[in-house]
Parts: C-alpha cells; sequence; structure tokens
C-alpha cells in the first residue's frame, strides 16, 4: 500500500504555511467527499477553507497536487500503521487477519479522508492517461496472494487460487470500507468483525 511517492518542500517552509496547507488539503477532502472528484473545483475548495483562490494556487501548483497528496498520505499513513501492527514473523492465518485489521482499523476514525482517497483513487489519472493509483492495489493483493500461499505450505490455508482469492478478499474489504463510508448510521467494527470471520472461513484448511 505504501506510494514511495514524495512530495518536494515538504519538511521545509514555516510552520504557518505548512498548517495552512493542512487546512486546504482537510477543506479539499470535505469537498471531494461531498461533491465527487468532478465538480471539486478550486472555488469550492477555497471557500471550504475559508481563504482566496490565491492562496490555494501559491502553496499548491495544480487542484490535481492536492488530491495526489490527499490519496499519497493516507495510503502511507495505513500502510505504516499496517507495518506496526504485523510482524513478519506472525503465522500465516493469524498475519492475514492482522492485516485486514489493520487496514479497517485504520480507516475507521478518518471516514471523509476514505471517502476523499476512492474519489482520487477511481478518478486520477498519470500523464498517460492511466489510474496514478492503479499498481498500489495490485501490489496489496501480491502481497496477500503472498500470505495465502505461506499459508498453504504450513497447511493453514486450504488449496485454492491464491491470487485469485486475494483478488476476492481485497474485493470483500473494499466494499465493507464503501458501504460504511457512505452511511454514517454503519459501526465499521461488527462489520470488520464479519468480514474477518468470513475470510478465515473461506480459506483455512479442513481441520485448521
Amino acid at each position: 500500500m505504501r506510494t514511495n511517492q514524495g512530495f518536494a518542500g515538504d519538511d521545509r517552509g514555516t510552520f504557518g504555511g505548512r498548517m495552512r496547507r493542512a487546512q486546504i488539503e482537510r477543506a479539499a477532502a470535505e469537498v471531494l467527499s461531498e461533491v465527487g472528484y468532478a465538480a471539486a473545483s478550486v472555488s469550492r475548495i477555497a471557500d471550504r477553507a475559508g481563504v482566496s483562490k490565491g492562496v490555494i494556487t501559491y502553496h499548491f501548483a495544480t487542484k490535481d497536487e492536492i488530491f495526489r497528496r490527499l490519496a499519497v498520505q493516507l495510503l502511507d499513513g495505513c500502510a505504516a500503521h499496517i507495518t506496526d501492527r504485523v510482524p513478519d514473523e506472525m503465522p500465516p492465518a493469524l498475519r492475514l487477519r492482522a492485516r485486514i485489521h489493520a487496514e479497517l482499523e485504520y480507516f475507521a476514525s478518518r471516514r471523509i479522508e476514505f471517502l476523499a482517497m476512492a474519489e482520487v483513487m477511481a478518478n486520477h489519472r498519470d500523464e498517460d492517461f492511466g489510474r496514478a493509483f492503479e499498481g498500489i492495489a495490485e501490489s496489496d493483493i501480491d502481497t496477500v496472494a503472498g500470505i495465502l500461499r505461506e499459508g498453504q505450505e504450513a497447511g493453514e490455508f486450504r488449496p485454492l487460487d491464491a491470487h485469485e482469492a486475494a483478488h476476492l478478499i481485497d474485493a470483500a474489504k473494499n466494499g465493507v470500507l464503501d458501504r460504511w463510508a457512505a452511511d454514517e448510521s454503519l459501526d465499521l467494527e461488527p462489520m470488520s468483525a464479519s468480514l474477518l470471520d468470513f475470510v478465515a472461513r473461506a480459506v483455512r484448511a479442513d481441520g485448521a
């Protein structure tokens, strides 16, 4: 999930400048979560942040830069959260469960940010007009497939196509997050518990 993308000047400039950028980014996340990618204009972001459009363009070269920063920061934060909570020495079954739980746990307190990130990941294009963040999802799926293969070798998981199963797990996890993020009345914790139980039952070996 880690993007390995940095931003020039992130650690430079005044404290006030960094706070202003954070304010603008928060406003952009709120606008994205409410009106979607296509309608999230610089004017709307400026109005939400309580600043002029000139302040936005002073701190960010383009609207796309703001959106990309939002997604990269959230993805990198989630990757760090997972790394902290999922040691490599965990047995495969526990590691699979811990990895899914850690991701859901990270987003549980970041509904608006998740909605904004989802808009960016679905719509943001790179210079070749491909989806800019597509490789991150594939990397995540490859990681889960690797855990599944380890579990098969250890006798913890049943025979299955690890890569296809990883896609299914990813789709189920994203479905839970999308449904939760779209409905403020939903509680992610019991939804997460149901997903974790479902995945464990789907992949475990007979008698495991």
